[in-house]
């Protein structure tokens, strides 16, 4: 992968699941358009104890060993309650390369307003899309109510993950401070 590859980390904001589930569509119909990316898309709702739950979560890097980090970790990042019930839904493998990457490669600013409007949507869609920028993947956002988003490179995650897979970095996995 290119080292200059964007990866673009989106979090919109919803009023219900049904908006939030037509935008998801959009952006899984578009994810074969342009140069080769993976894209991994989460639908995440409240429940009657507005705790964010999982509603409905699918990667085209799904049957990579590491895939299932791609969208746990980042999501672990903004909200790590949410991201371990990403990552024990889809596999913990490269986890703590991927928390690492984005905790060292987004502008903490752009991380906290992302976590910000994670933490105050009743229902959000969260996007990790890998060599399309985060212009492209809001723009077919058209019925979120606001959204956020985190632009970072794919820079060195490859070794990151490399590394990940021969000594997993289970410290990389505790929420920051």
């Amino acid at each position: 992968m290119d080292a200059n590859a964007p990866i673009s980390l989106v979090v919109a904001a919803y009023p219900d699941l049904d908006d939030a589930g037509r935008d998801s569509a959009a952006v899984w119909a578009a994810r074969e358009e342009g140069d080769f990316h993976h894209t991994s898309v989460a639908l995440l709702d409240r429940d009657r104890g507005d705790d964010l739950q999982v509603a409905q979560t699918d990667s085209t890097a799904k049957h990579l060993v590491w895939g299932g980090a791609l969208m746990g970790g980042a999501v672990f990042v903004l909200d790590p309650p949410t991201g371990a019930k990403l990552l024990t839904r889809t596999g913990l493998t490269g986890a703590g390369a991927i928390v690492a990457h984005v905790q060292r490669n987004a502008r903490p600013s752009a991380l906290a307003d992302a976590a910000a409007l994670l933490a105050a949507s009743p229902t959000s869609l969260v996007v990790v899309a890998v060599n399309r920028r985060a212009a492209a993947v809001t723009a077919l956002l058209g019925r979120a109510a606001m959204t956020a988003t985190v632009d970072l490179v794919w820079g060195d995650l490859e070794e990151e993950l490399c590394r990940d897979l021969v000594r997993p970095r289970s410290d990389a996995l505790l929420p920051a401070s």
